[in-house]
This record gives structure tokens, sequence and C-alpha cells, in this order.
């Protein structure tokens, strides 16, 4: 027999229905992505003080395979989404662990699948300066940003989706954020 961790149940739950967990103050947080107008604007050289453009094709496949089962209904659902970036064959099969949400939501599960491991797979790592925000405010998990870097041609939303504070005696306080495309989360709420 096979069981799952429930620290994976949780994250698998979490995904299929499109929302965000994360630990904050002890105890985690369930939460849709925000869609609100970003907080503030990074730029390099002025609020960035390094970056890193992580490109991870290993987090990515070629297909994404859902299948479930319906037992109310007695038949086997499926859905399907492909990555055109990756050209090799690659795929990702994923066995719905409850019974399915009708025909279409085998095929959503598929495309967010997709999507989240795209923007997971190309995200950019910040060191920022300070711990807080202009306005005073610190810096959150789930908060949208604008990022300008030139030198890479980068100028749009992103959504913060890791955070840590750090502070030493030769940079100060800065904060490290892993940011990433918006995108992400563009599967809408089940």
């Amino acid at each position: 027999m096979q069981c799952e961790p429930p620290a994976g149940a949780l994250i698998n739950a979490a995904r299929s229905a499109n929302l965000l967990l994360y630990p904050l103050d002890g105890g985690l947080v369930l939460t849709s992505p925000s869609d609100a107008a970003p907080v503030a604007t990074l730029e390099y050289g002025k609020h960035i003080k390094r970056y890193q453009v992580v490109d991870e094709f290993k987090l990515r496949h070629s297909d994404y395979l859902v299948k479930s089962y319906d037992y109310l209904s007695d038949e086997a659902l499926s859905g399907a989404a492909k990555d055109a970036g990756i050209e090799f064959f690659r795929p990702m099969h994923v066995v719905v662990d409850r019974h399915g949400y009708g025909l279409g939501g085998c095929g959503r599960r598929a495309t967010l699948e997709r999507d989240r491991r795209l923007a997971r797979a190309h995200r950019l790592d910040l060191e920022v300066v300070a711990w807080e925000r202009a306005d005073g405010q610190p810096w959150a998990i789930n908060t949208n940003v604008r990022v300008v870097i030139p030198d890479e041609g980068i100028d749009g939303v992103f959504l913060i989706g890791e955070r840590a504070y750090r502070l030493d005696s030769k940079n100060g306080r800065t904060t490290h954020l892993q940011v990433m495309h918006r995108d992400a989360f563009s599967g809408g709420k089940r």
C-alpha cells in the first residue's frame, strides 16, 4: 500500500483548487492568488541589488495528462495539455485521487499544472534593499510587484512566491524574493 504524506496531500489539494498554500507566523495560509495592483516597482540598480533569471527546464514536461474516475456516472475522465516549449517526449501523468468535477475538470487541471510548472521553471530571484517596501509595509508572499530589469528586457508584473529576510554586516538588511509570472494562476477558481 502506498500512502501520500499529509504535506503532499495539502499541496495537491491546493493546486487542484488553484489556491496558494504557504507558511505564515507559525501556521499555514490557504488563499487565492492576488489579482490586486502591484504594490511597488522594483528597478535593477535602484531597488534590486542582485538578480538571477532562473530557467529550470527539468520542471517542465511535454504533455500533462490528468486522469480520474467519476463514480456517479461510472466513467473514466481525462484531460491533457501540451507544453510547446518541450520538443522531446516527457509526459507527466497525474491521477486525481477523488472523483472528477465533470468532463472539463481534468482538462482545467492539466492546463493549470502546465502553467504553474512553466512559471516555476522561469522565475526571477531578486535581492532587494531593505525588509520593507517604500510605504513601510514588509514584503509579503502573494503580492504583485512590477519588476524592471532593462538588461534582460524584463518589465512586467510578477507574483511574490517566496520571501526571506536577511541581515549581515556586509549587506545590511536585504530581502530575497522569488517572483513568478502572474499567468501561473490564470486557470481561475474551480
